[in-house]
């Protein structure tokens, strides 16, 4: 496996074994982010759709998910 600098942590760790799934974010974050912090952020996707009472139905829910993805790992945009 590769390994990357992540962009959360800064730490070189190899690759998580697949992107966490399809399109160019998911690539972004398999070449940009470790599995340790993809874990931590899953932890934390599920705390913010139960705080905010999100709907993965819902277009405007899934936009405020993205930019909390994006924001803590890291990744700009």
């Amino acid at each position: 496996m590769a390994v990357i600098t992540c962009a959360r942590c800064a730490q070189e760790k190899e690759t998580m074994g697949k992107p966490p799934f399809p399109g160019s974010t998911g690539r972004k974050i398999h070449e940009r982010v470790c599995g340790t912090c993809w874990g931590e952020w899953q932890g934390m996707q599920t705390k913010i759709i139960n705080e905010y009472r999100l709907s993965m139905s819902d277009p405007k829910s899934q936009e405020m998910l993205d930019s909390q993805m994006k924001t803590f790992l890291s990744l700009g945009d």
